[in-house]
């Protein structure tokens, strides 16, 4: 796996705060009846350098899950952002290039984080119907993002004709809690094989997520030192597993990552004030052992 580069949310790009409304909804954790006739509940997106192929035109609300390819030679991510009323996808990409504004009722639903070329990324995360833009705000060398590039789609999530689609809700031993400054970790010990961690951000503002393996002859402090010192130099640190891109306050989504025995990390590579997460409190190290 290569290095991570540098990452952001739409957030770091082009503003510091975006307001949560009060209608966002709520999810039920209980399972929910099939779906009998909707749009997709999940779907694969193949991410090349620098643009998205096979974004669906339609999917069912409620527990959506993507997965990501990367088949480009660059780090990839995607972020996902409900397109606020009074905008259409592409009037709302048209304003986030030209005048770098970010409206107050725009929130990131998460999305597959830091994926390297050759993986794929997976995440579940639920979407109440309405429309949706993707875009990757990786970070280049040139210091220009991959959205500005072409690294952007849009989707819109339909309830069809008689109520909310939703696929069973997603199980996970492991609850990962994210809040301002700490990552909280509740669940059994991670053993090496696939497995799903839910992720839930109880702050009052975004957080994101990323699992970081810790690289032979490298250190915990290492990782930390090199992940939030973007565009990371030097030999890679740490190789990413999984992750969401950011999360709004109160939204849960469900990870997938194929776990080695090792050391890991957790972090959050958003920003406050000009630091990262990361350096004020926002990682966490656990093992993974044998299976």
């Amino acid at each position: 796996m290569h290095s991570l580069g540098s990452a952001f949310s739409l957030v770091a790009l082009v503003a510091t705060s975006v307001a949560t409304p009060a209608h966002t909804p709520r999810r039920h954790m209980a399972a929910s009846a099939p779906r009998v006739h909707a749009p997709v509940t999940s779907f694969t997106i193949t991410a090349t350098d620098f643009a998205y192929t096979g974004i669906p035109s339609e999917v069912a609300a409620g527990w959506v899950t993507v997965r990501m390819v990367n088949h480009g030679r660059e780090l990839h991510m995607l972020a996902t952002m409900n397109v606020p009323h009074g905008f259409t996808g592409a009037t709302l990409i048209d304003s986030l290039l030209h005048d770098g504004h970010v409206p107050a009722d725009m929130r990131e639903w998460g999305g597959p984080n830091a994926v390297a070329p050759g993986d794929t990324g997976s995440v579940t995360m639920y979407l109440a119907p309405g429309e949706y833009m993707l875009g990757c705000f990786v970070q280049g060398a040139d210091h220009k993002t991959h959205f500005v590039k072409g690294m952007v789609g849009t989707v819109r999530v339909t309830s069809g004709s008689a109520s909310i689609a939703k696929a069973t809700t997603p199980r996970s031993e492991h609850l990962i809690t994210l809040s301002s400054y700490a990552i909280g970790m509740r669940g059994p010990a991670l053993r090496a094989g696939i497995d799903t961690l839910r992720i839930h951000n109880s702050a009052n503002e975004r957080h994101d997520l990323v699992v970081l393996k810790v690289a032979p002859g490298r250190s915990v402090a290492d990782v930390i030192a090199w992940f939030t010192n973007p565009p990371p130099k030097g030999a890679a640190a740490a190789t990413a597993v999984a992750g969401t891109t950011a999360l709004h306050p109160g939204e849960d989504a469900f990870i997938s990552g194929h776990f080695t025995p090792g050391t890991y990390v957790l972090a959050c590579w958003m920003y406050k004030d000009g630091k990262p997460h990361s350096q004020i409190g926002m990682n966490r190290t656990f093992t993974v052992g044998a299976g």
